[in-house]
């Protein structure tokens, strides 16, 4: 990556505003002192926006992801998504930032000389920062975030560290302290952080048996340390002050107040633990549990095409009629609908092939129920069939075309086999997986 940290925080601090004017004809802008073209800003339904950057000087692509910022859309962003993402380990946004971070993909390698095509990276603040994380590792990018929730506890199968990504926080902030990071994390500490944690009760030595008191830290700190002034050259008034990333200061003292700071972020994020698991219930726990025993997907997955359509394909989508159909509004239409009243055996190649990609404690019956609805919504060879996801009550069978998946409702299993035939499925929600209650014991390791 040639951009400094700095120069990350300026785009993640410029994509909170709508550009007046995008495209490669548009005027070049100054943005900390680095002269880029805004090429598209996207703003969509669910509340996601970014904007894709093109450096001028080096012709490097960057997408920016809007991020959360208490004092400006707390309803839509602070509840619907932050809290949809403690409540449910989902991020609404994410399918948005796919579509538009392949997009991105797809336009430099139209801007490829000589084979190279020009690098593109991620960037985001808090939300935004939680996108550039998950699009990261989904297409195997670098970048940098600031302040961002970590994407290890979404349901996303990330692991955590590595190299990719540098995650700047600040020390007292509790967004980024509840949930674990995809890349490594840089901590900076201010004097006032470092007063309110004192005051709180937090001890800097490593004993632990300090009388802290985390919800008065949280509430003291959440709305100063999270705002992405502190990593920008000027203050909450827009006044001249000196960035974090460009002050010693500030990383000295979060190491050495390294003890103290890193009791209370692993008690925010206890508390966040705490919140998911009484929210999510032994459906959700059961589906965390078999995402578990899976483990993490290796980063660049989405460069297959998985879960990621075209980007023209995607807009296609969106401005589809809704219309009246036995799937929700955009699961791919049939390919082929197999003979009606044939049962799904369990010699069957396309029973063997959903058996292996399901989790190995599923049932016979559900997996003959899986394959049926696979074979009702056109997926009738084994070969067709890449990558099984299971989730709550429901499974997705992803197939090798992009786009082409088929959601199953395994809650309506039926109790013979000849009863699994190629029908149409039921609508529902709940999956009974063997040994659910003792498997939901491990769960705390995935939702960190």
């Amino acid at each position: 990556m040639s951009l400094s940290s700095q120069q990350y925080a300026e785009l993640a601090r410029d994509v909170y505003d709508a550009p007046q004017e995008t495209g490669r004809n548009s005027k070049a802008v100054d943005i900390g002192g680095v002269f880029y073209k805004r090429l598209e800003y996207v703003d969509r339904p669910s509340g996601y926006q970014g904007i894709l950057y093109q450096r001028m000087d080096s012709g490097e692509l960057i997408v920016a992801h809007r991020g959360t910022e208490f004092d400006r859309q707390p309803l839509r962003d602070g509840l619907a998504v932050d809290g949809g993402m403690v409540m449910t380990r989902h991020n609404a946004q994410v399918a948005d930032a796919v579509a538009f971070t392949s997009h991105a993909l797809e336009y430099a390698d139209k801007l490829a000389k000589d084979g190279a095509a020009p690098v593109v990276t991620v960037t985001g603040h808090s939300l935004g920062g939680a996108l550039a994380e998950v699009t990261a590792h989904h297409f195997g990018l670098k970048g940098e975030t600031f302040n961002a929730y970590g994407a290890v506890s979404l349901d996303r199968r990330i692991p955590e560290g590595g190299t990719d990504v540098v995650n700047h926080v600040m020390a007292g902030d509790p967004v980024s302290a509840a949930s674990r990071h995809y890349g490594q994390v840089r901590i900076y500490a201010t004097p006032e952080e470092v007063a309110t944690l004192q005051r709180a009760g937090y001890d800097n030595s490593r004993g632990g048996w300090d009388a802290r008191n985390p919800f008065s830290a949280v509430g003291g700190l959440i709305v100063e340390s999270h705002r992405m002034h502190n990593f920008l050259p000027v203050d909450g008034n827009g006044r001249p002050d000196r960035s974090v990333l460009e002050d010693p200061a500030a990383h000295q003292r979060a190491a050495q107040y390294a003890p103290m700071i890193g009791r209370y972020r692993e008690d925010v994020e206890s508390m966040r633990i705490g919140t998911t698991l009484l929210a999510r219930g032994v459906r959700g726990l059961a589906g965390d549990a078999v995402d578990e025993l899976r483990g993490p997907l290796p980063a660049g997955e989405g460069r297959q095409g998985i879960g990621a359509p075209e980007w023209s394909e995607h807009m296609r989508r969106l401005h589809l009629p809704k219309q009246d159909a036995h799937a929700p509004q955009g699961w791919h239409v049939p390919l082929k609908v197999p003979e009606q009243g044939v049962a799904v055996r369990d010699g069957d190649p396309l029973f063997r092939a959903i058996k292996e990609r399901f989790p190995a404690a599923t049932p016979d019956a559900t997996l003959r129920h899986a394959a049926a609805q696979a074979q009702r919504d056109g997926m009738t060879r084994p070969e067709q069939i890449k990558h099984v996801m299971v989730d709550g009550g429901n499974a997705w069978i992803e197939g090798y075309t992009p786009g082409f998946r088929v959601k199953v409702d395994l809650s309506a299993v039926p109790s013979r086999p000849e009863e699994a035939i190629a029908s149409p499925a039921k609508d529902g929600v709940a999956l009974a997986l063997p040994q659910a209650d003792s498997e939901a014991q491990h769960v705390s390791a995935r939702t960190r």
